[in-house]
């Protein structure tokens, strides 16, 4: 589908910045909020349908999702990589609803399993699973995060604007179509593809667009669909025959929300770590719109340092903290409750916290390769602008074991007691038999995938070599 001005929808708790970024770079916002068209300054455009959607991931909120058409996606993904410094993108090899002959490998349990351009995945919607065929697929869930697996299916859908067309004879409606009048239209308007054997999925654009431009659109998808059939049938195995829509995912790191912070003040008042508590805690997220309001009438600096008093309070008041390492290409580890030995700002105004932490079992420190043993005492050293974490490793009468260093982004430290950083995937270790750079081909990977940019590769590269004279060098 060629388009030639970009639509797009944004939702969740970067919406203002985001909008304001996209607006700037000639994307039309479409289904605007009252409030953002207010800051803007442009109209809501309700009833236009989007090609695109960039919204709040529901299961993490330092991610945001973008998805829609091909040339969209790739449009608005542009723009964020060119204006978000140090964020991390995931790009899967499919689209989502993606078709192509799929190799049935045969069964694995209860499910059918084929082989596709990237790797095996159980087939669904199948009537039987016969080892050796081919069988004409649409990608119905994408890989994006660690332990997600791909699905296929063996109903072929087409993707419009309004709906998604496929072969069978049911109806069903996007969540976000509330209008029950036009429900009652899009049934009425589905009957007669129903008896010819189409199946029909009315997507949220289809809720407030004009009645007359979303049922015109069917014909057209059904033309598609049988033209998509005729395709496939003729079609090199694990080719991919239509692209579906592309899904994008972007991990937002402190520095990506600071610099959304001035996006947004740009428009709106806007309070010194609005993204950051926002996407934090409920309880603190709550408090932002008050935080918001008063950033109007003090000046930034003191309401900067005020919030980091505060968050140093509230921290000492707490008592402890959890680490939260996020990994790229992994699921995120929880490195455990710590205590709290310090908590402060330095001579620059950012905040230093000293962790303690005591050792429960024995065996060996990964890295380190030194005992570990009960009683050992682990003291992470957090620092707000630094991208990496000291740990000292200690026994029980004080004598170092070593020292671990984490390379990784800037920590967001909350007043909840959660201290979050993504993991860069090379750490430096120095015991007694001196330092080694470790896990170097987890950095690699990040640079080969294509996930990380050139300023957070820079910069990697750069704490590597300042930790080496720091630590390494007599």
């Amino acid at each position: 589908m060629r388009i030639m001005v970009v639509r797009a929808r944004v939702r969740g708790v970067y919406a203002t910045a985001l909008s304001k970024m996209l607006h700037d770079n000639g994307i039309e916002l479409v289904d605007v909020s009252e409030v953002i068209a207010k800051r803007l300054g442009i109209d809501t455009k309700r009833g236009l349908p989007a090609d695109a959607t960039v919204k709040t991931d529901d299961s993490d909120p330092s991610q945001i999702l973008i998805l829609g058409f091909p040339e969209a996606v790739n449009k608005i993904l542009s723009i964020i990589e060119d204006n978000i410094p140090y964020i991390i993108t995931y790009k899967p090899k499919l689209g989502l609803y993606s078709a192509f002959k799929a190799k049935v490998i045969g069964k694995e349990g209860n499910e059918c399993i084929v082989e596709t351009p990237i790797g095996k995945a159980p087939l669904v919607d199948i009537s039987e699973c016969r080892e050796g065929s081919e069988i004409p697929v649409s990608v119905i869930k994408i890989p994006l995060k660690p332990g997600e697996r791909l699905v296929v299916s063996g109903r072929i859908r087409v993707v419009g604007k309004y709906a998604i067309v496929s072969f069978g004879s049911g109806v069903s409606f996007s969540s976000f179509i509330r209008n029950k009048d036009r429900i009652t239209e899009l049934l009425s308007a589905s009957t007669k593809y129903l008896r010819d054997g189409y199946s029909i999925r009315w997507r949220s654009n289809a809720d407030e667009a004009p009645l007359t431009d979303v049922i015109s659109e069917v014909p057209q998808l059904i033309s598609e669909l049988n033209e998509l059939k005729e395709k496939l049938e003729s079609a090199e195995p694990l080719s991919v025959i239509y692209d579906g829509e592309f899904i994008r995912l972007v991990e937002l790191t402190y520095n990506s929300k600071l610099y959304l912070d001035g996006v947004r003040s740009s428009v709106t008042a806007t309070t010194p770590y609005h993204h950051m508590l926002r996407s934090s805690d409920v309880v603190v997220s709550n408090i932002v719109d008050l935080l918001d309001s008063i950033s109007q009438y003090v000046s930034r600096d003191r309401l900067l340092n005020a919030l980091k008093n505060w968050i140093i309070d509230k921290l000492l008041d707490k008592g402890e903290v959890i680490i939260y390492h996020k990994r790229p290409t992994a699921k995120t580890i929880t490195l455990g409750k710590g205590i709290i030995k310090e908590a402060k700002l330095d001579r620059n105004n950012y905040m230093v916290i000293k962790v303690e932490r005591l050792v429960r079992s024995r065996g060996m420190y990964d890295g380190l390769n030194v005992p570990k043993e009960i009683g050992d005492i682990i003291i992470s050293l957090i620092k707000e602008d630094e991208w990496h974490t000291v740990h000292q490793y200690l026994s029980n009468d004080g004598e170092v074991k070593g020292l671990y260093i984490n390379i990784n982004t800037p920590p967001e430290i909350t007043p909840t007691g959660n201290i979050l950083y993504v993991d860069l995937g090379v750490d430096l270790v120095k015991t007694r038999d001196g330092c080694a750079l470790i896990d170097t081909d987890k950095f690699r990977e990040l640079i080969r995938n294509d996930l990380i940019g050139y300023d957070m590769i820079a910069r990697t590269i750069q704490t590597i070599e300042n930790l080496i004279n720091m630590y390494c060098t007599e």
